[in-house]
């Protein structure tokens, strides 16, 4: 008992080392200085579906923004709106260019956040429920925050938890690289496939992306769920916000794309985009 305990207790110091990094990059996500709201149309392929799965999976935050949710970008591409945009990237993701952003959209992919909620999960999962009991016990503040937020998604979503958390970010560096220059339109809603492909498989409704985004974000930034007045329970007002002033004739959370086909933009594929970083790798 002694040996389960003592590793849970180093499991959580050197978590909360590396996810502290992650709560500050939250923060300044929201104290960068952003770009004005865009104009009202949409902004996207119009044959394919891809801009909007990408603008409803990353409209609470282009919303925290200042940015407009029903614009594929969030913002017209100004140079002052330019600027903003290198400036989120590089300060919240180290992102300085079109290759680190591909890896970093690669990452979110492959592995993202949920992996190492997967992994905590199962351990914990392992312990029996006294030592468990005993080793959260010895916590206390984000440390006892997070691991609470661990038991949260597992008992909530199992292994779907923090796939919304992860594919939702995708939306957010596309978006965010197109206005900084680093994609082309085209390019930035291509990339969106591969993660609306895993939101249309493992969800049924954007109440439910949305759900499985915010209680990812409360495990990433180490909040009490059950808190008030916390970026929880400010990102969750502004999707109730945003739900209630949507029109009939123009959604945002169409519920109908995850019952129907994705259509893919036909002049760039999201496959031949990734494989810049094995070619970037090989130079």
């Amino acid at each position: 008992m002694k040996k389960k305990l003592l590793s849970v207790l180093c499991a959580a110091a050197l978590a909360v080392s590396s996810l502290s990094g992650c709560s500050q990059s939250a923060k300044k996500e929201q104290a960068t200085p952003v770009p004005t709201k865009a104009v009202a149309d949409h902004n996207e392929e119009k044959e394919s579906n891809l801009g909007l799965w990408t603008r409803a999976a990353g409209s609470v935050l282009i919303y925290i923004n200042d940015g407009n949710p029903y614009y594929f970008g969030g913002y017209e591409t100004t140079d002052d709106n330019k600027n903003a945009a290198i400036n989120i990237l590089k300060q919240s993701w180290s992102i300085k260019d079109r290759a680190d952003l591909l890896k970093q959209i690669k990452t979110l992919l492959t592995t993202g956040d949920r992996k190492g909620y997967r992994k905590e999960a199962k351990e914990m999962n392992r312990m029996s429920k006294k030592d468990l009991k005993t080793a959260m016990k010895q916590l206390s503040g984000s440390l006892l925050a997070h691991y609470q937020m661990v038991q949260y998604n597992w008992k909530t979503w199992r292994e779907k938890g923090l796939v919304a958390w992860d594919m939702c970010r995708v939306s957010h560096l596309v978006q965010w690289g197109y206005v900084a220059g680093y994609l082309e339109r085209e390019e930035a809603q291509a990339l969106m496939e591969p993660a609306a492909k895993r939101l249309k498989e493992h969800f049924n409704s954007w109440e439910e992306v949305q759900n499985n985004w915010l209680d990812g974000f409360c495990l990433h930034a180490n909040i009490d769920r059950e808190a008030k007045n916390t970026d929880y329970t400010n990102r969750k007002a502004i999707y109730e916000t945003i739900c209630s002033e949507q029109k009939k004739d123009d959604l945002l959370y169409d519920d109908t794309l995850f019952s129907s086909d994705i259509i893919p933009v036909s002049k760039v594929s999201y496959r031949t985009l990734l494989k810049e970083i094995k070619q970037d790798k090989k130079k």
